[in-house]
């Protein structure tokens, strides 16, 4: 069957469009199908809309009101045309020759009808990227400032409500937002407004952290029940600010800036403390012992040695060793039991551990955790404190003047295990693709590996709850390993599967777990929202029977994670020895090697690339407080990006070839330390 866009015109004035083409002419009767495509990595229940067609002798017709999309919108929709007739659907060829877009904007909508990468018809919906709040002016009156500008591209009589917002991110690099404060906003015309704003009012509470990021935006909305629309507010005006201490919490200061995207945003920065150190050293019964002078205007309350890693938010944050306080006439003596360092992370060569102490203010009785941070040359001791059989602790001031706890001492190599190693694989491309015969990854891994075992793209949810029936008539056109991944995943098979793979090792990644979303039936039946899923009759056939938990729902989420992650820490160590797990450290990238080896960014990508990294992040830490005593790999300091000839395609999860080549031989040193240790 063929059907071919002939004719396409959209009446403003109506917000309809008018669709003509031709088909096959013994077609007696078609619709005009419009269908969601399914994008990204999301996973949901995709909508259609029907379109009846007038049909005669091999030509169809089609009038389709506009506003039947708009109500269907979502933040950003593709729609897919297709024509169905003789209960057969065939996408709809766009023009040869002439225009490839033909845009339409309402309001705050943006619909544009296109050809696609396929060269057929398709329509995105979105909101409109015409709408702008700008800032053209901005005085500063002691604190209190007034902004003024114009809002463009969008009808403001179409909202019932207008405010400045002051948003808070989630952290400095997050998409999301957990806090807003609003102030009134005048309008001088349809377009024209201004607003007050101070600069103490944002702040709720004494809550306040080190750069901590706020971005200003004009609000509209109609009513609580309503998405509101946020417009950035962007800057065209001559506004430079200076930092200004915050009265709720003065350690910290913050200031209006502009962005990278040209926006206005609020900045927040700590004001440093710097202490004079004493003395700074291990104990020979394994503390760590700090002595600097006692501060005039402040008191140290507590102290907690802290792994140097970034932390993304409140829920995010790695875990630490605390220390005691104690005052004295002239000094404070902070000590912790460094020794114990090993018992509550699984430390690593080049981990540091940065002494961090809870300050108040003596004034307003306001506390706040701050690094440690030294002012001139404090007496540092040399020694080393032994952890393990092969790591040690050392001590040094860094560039920041943070004093930093640094493991040091690993066992170098030489050899790796005789023979092939027995090895299951949970997990995804990241780590399953080292074990490659191909020249990108790793022609000689079977000298040293055999892969005894693989589960691909299940999620930790996925594999501690019940088996669900595995829907198999929706993934016959699947190749039979898909297929298999899949049954796996529905029916439970993970623990059956290794317990039958005699593996010596095993090694996995979170990728399903920090990137896909969970597809549950109940509470106690769960499957992973996996690529392979992305079966339209399948997804529709959820309608009523399933929900999806999305990454984007933060809490909702880790609900369901934590309670797994628990359950599968206790699960794994019945097959193995926690010496013998190693966990990948896995990441997102945002950058790649184009054919001429330029660098260049996945831009359509990088708030997802955020969002999963901070998954990664809160996921890895969460595992080894559970088990404290597996190993890790991370690759993530070396550097390492995409490239374009990756044999699976361009993607944020494909990596150069160094990337799964340093992968194995990190796993070589893992596996040879554990023979000349005697691991079990």
């Amino acid at each position: 069957m063929n059907a071919s866009l002939s004719r396409l015109k959209i009446f403003s004035k109506n917000q309809a469009v008018l669709i003509e083409g031709t088909c096959d002419k013994d077609i007696q009767a078609g619709t005009l199908l419009l269908e969601e495509r399914i994008k990204g990595n999301d996973l949901f229940i995709p909508r259609d809309v029907r379109i009846p067609c007038r049909v005669k002798r091999g030509a169809f017709r089609a009038d389709l009101d506009l506003s039947l999309l708009s109500d269907l919108k979502s933040t950003i929709d593709f729609w897919d045309c297709y024509f169905v007739g003789r209960d057969r659907k065939q996408a709809v060829s766009f023009f040869t020759k002439g225009e490839e877009k033909y845009p339409f904007s309402a309001d705050a909508l943006s619909i544009v009808f296109y050809k696609n990468a396929n060269r057929n018809l398709s329509v995105s919906v979105r909101e409109s990227e015409a709408g702008e709040a700008i800032l053209h002016a901005a005085t500063d009156d002691s604190g209190h400032y007034r902004l003024s500008g114009e809002l463009t591209g969008v009808n403001r009589r179409s909202f019932r409500h207008a405010s400045l917002a002051v948003r808070k991110r989630d952290n400095k690099n997050s998409v999301l937002y957990k806090h807003e404060t609003v102030f009134p906003l005048d309008f001088q015309s349809d377009s024209r407004w201004s607003a007050g704003i101070s600069k103490q009012s944002i702040f709720p509470d004494a809550a306040i952290a080190h750069e901590e990021v706020w971005d200003l935006s004009v609000k509209l909305e109609n009513g609580p029940d309503d998405r509101p629309l946020y417009l950035p507010l962007r800057n065209k005006a001559a506004f430079a600010d200076d930092y200004t201490v915050i009265e709720r919490n003065i350690f910290y200061q913050a200031k209006f800036y502009i962005n990278k995207k040209g926006c206005v945003g609020l900045w927040v920065k700590r004001i440093p403390r710097y202490f004079e150190a004493k003395n700074i050293t291990f104990s020979g019964s394994g503390q760590l012992n700090i002595v600097c002078k006692k501060p005039q205007h402040e008191k140290v309350v507590g102290a907690r040695l802290e792994i140097d890693t970034e932390k993304w938010s409140e829920s995010f944050n790695g875990f630490s060793l605390n220390g005691s306080v104690e005052e004295e006439m002239t000094s404070v003596r902070l000590t912790f039991p460094a020794g114990h360092l090993n018992d509550l992370y699984k430390i690593e060569k080049n981990d540091r551990f940065i002494v961090m102490i809870r300050i108040e203010d003596a004034a307003t009785g306001v506390q706040t955790w701050m690094p440690l941070l030294i002012n001139g040359g404090p007496a540092v001791g040399t020694g080393r404190l032994r952890l393990t059989s092969e790591l040690a602790a050392v001590l040094q001031v860094n560039a920041r003047h943070e004093i930093e706890v640094m493991i040091m001492n690993y066992v170098s190599p030489a050899s790796y295990h005789k023979g092939p190693v027995n090895l299951a694989i949970l997990g995804s491309c990241y780590t399953r693709g080292a074990f490659n015969s191909s020249p990108y990854f790793n022609p000689g891994y079977k000298d040293k590996y055999t892969i005894t075992f693989t589960q691909f793209h299940s999620s930790i949810p996925s594999l501690m709850s019940r088996p669900v029936s595995f829907p198999d008539d929706f993934f016959r056109d699947k190749k039979a390993i898909e297929k298999d991944y899949l049954k796996s995943d529905f029916e439970k098979l993970f623990f059956e599967k290794l317990s039958e793979a005699k593996a010596e090792y095993f090694l996995f990644d979170l990728y399903p777990d920090a990137v896909r979303d969970l597809v549950v039936y109940d509470d106690q039946h769960i499957v992973t929202g996996n690529f392979y899923l992305r079966n339209r009759p399948f997804l529709q056939s959820l309608t009523g029977k399933a929900r999806f938990i999305s990454h984007d729902d933060e809490q909702a989420f880790l609900n369901y994670w934590c309670p797994a992650a628990d359950a599968f820490a206790d699960a794994i160590v019945r097959f193995f020895p926690q010496e013998r797990i190693i966990l990948q450290k896995a990441r997102m990238i945002n950058r790649y090697y184009d054919p001429n080896y330029q660098i260049k960014f996945f831009s359509d990508q990088l708030n997802l690339v955020k969002r999963s990294n901070m998954y990664f992040q809160f996921m890895e830490s969460y595992l080894l407080h559970r088990l404290p005593h597996i190993h890790t790999i991370d690759l993530n300091r070396y550097g390492y990006i995409g490239r374009f000839d990756h044999p699976d395609g361009q993607s944020t999860n494909h990596y150069e070839p160094d990337y799964y080549r340093k992968l194995v031989r990190e796993l070589d040193r893992i596996i040879f330390e554990q023979d000349q240790t005697g691991g079990n």
